[in-house]
């Protein structure tokens, strides 16, 4: 343990005599999560959102199949949920050529690129440039992973994924959410996102200090509502693949059911596993008069301090209340006892914040 100590207080110093090699680390950290957050967005979209319904149906005949993907696109949520309601007006349009078994990925994925443009350039000036960038990099590389991963035939990984767990439609609504939601947090752990309405929540999260989870789905709740309704409108042409087709306004609505089910599932994991805009108070009650000024020097946040007496032994006391981010409160804790090893300490959840609250600037 003193070994490891050692080695961090080591690396610590060398990071701070040395900013240049510290901002590459930093930078390649980004980029390693950044593209392990996008393949994760595209193999659960192909896998469990929009699989191909006719590769996967050959594995196992198409009777062994009915009843996981006798629904078979669900509506996704963010961009990528407004991707699909242009795929779908241009199918209900007879467009064949962009929409067709060769294209219809090319199209899907350049659509959600674009439709992720103006909400770029809304995180560069109202959010941060280095956040604007990894959004971007980040729907990037989720576009270019979602052209390249095969699920054209049935012995393609991808199939064979959702044919094992897409049989059971609970079970792959869950899958789905799971992996778009690993896909938002590991991207919310660098301060940025997968793009779509997750930069409009990032930036009315920010300002209002509540969870991002809740304004996600706010938004997404509008576009599942579009996609289901045109699933139910003829098309002027026929589809082969990826395609829904006109559906039944009982299997439209089933659609929508399931999606509301996708989209809650993805705000508690997100909401669960995301603990940024998370707040605590700490309540530390210790005789030591000078801990408050050692944890205003540890941390960027004031505490309020009161006079009381002990129950039992009637000495004096101070009372001290600090209201931090949940993954600070380790360090708040560790601090007092540092200072205090007797110090009474509670660590109280906070659901929301009104008045000045430092919080960290985005880059």
């Amino acid at each position: 343990m003193y070994y490891f100590k050692r080695l961090k207080k080591k690396t610590i110093t060398y990071f701070f005599d040395h900013p240049t090699q510290k901002s590459i680390l930093e930078h390649t950290y980004y980029l390693i999560l950044t593209v392990i957050s996008s393949f994760i967005f595209s193999f659960g979209f192909k896998a469990f959102i929009q699989p191909n319904y006719d590769a996967v149906a050959q594995i196992g005949g198409e009777g062994n199949f009915v009843s996981g993907l006798s629904i078979k696109t669900l509506a996704s949520c963010g961009a990528s949920g407004i991707s699909q309601v242009l795929i779908s007006i241009m199918k209900i349009c007879g467009c064949v050529y962009l929409t067709n078994n060769l294209s219809h990925d090319i199209t899907y994925w350049c659509f959600y690129l674009g439709v992720n443009i103006p909400l770029f350039i809304l995180g560069f000036f109202k959010i941060g440039k280095r956040f604007a960038l990894y959004s971007f990099l980040n729907v990037a590389f989720a576009s270019l992973f979602g052209i390249l991963l095969p699920n054209s035939e049935p012995t393609d990984f991808i199939n064979q994924v959702t044919y094992a767990i897409g049989s059971d439609i609970f079970a792959r609504v869950t899958f789905g959410a799971l992996c778009t939601g690993m896909a938002s947090v590991l991207a919310y752990m660098i301060d940025s996102t997968t793009g779509g309405t997750d930069i409009v929540a990032y930036y009315i999260s920010e300002k209002k200090s509540v969870p991002v989870g809740k304004w996600s789905a706010f938004f997404n709740v509008i576009t599942v509502s579009v996609f289901s309704i045109l699933s139910v409108v003829p098309l002027n042409t026929e589809f082969e693949n990826h395609a829904m087709g006109a559906v039944e306004p009982a299997t439209a609505l089933t659609i929508f059911l399931f999606t509301i089910f996708y989209m809650i599932f993805v705000t508690l994991v997100v909401d669960t596993i995301n603990v940024k805009n998370k707040k605590v108070e700490i309540q530390i009650i210790t005789k030591n008069q000078n801990l408050s000024n050692v944890l205003i020097a540890n941390i960027p946040h004031s505490c309020t301090i009161l006079e009381g007496a002990g129950g039992y032994t009637g000495s004096k006391i101070y009372i001290v209340n600090v209201s931090v981010r949940k993954k600070e409160a380790k360090k708040v804790v560790k601090v007092c006892q540092s200072v205090d090893p007797n110090a009474f300490i509670n660590v109280i959840p906070m659901d929301q914040i009104y008045g000045r609250f430092y919080k960290k600037p985005i880059k």
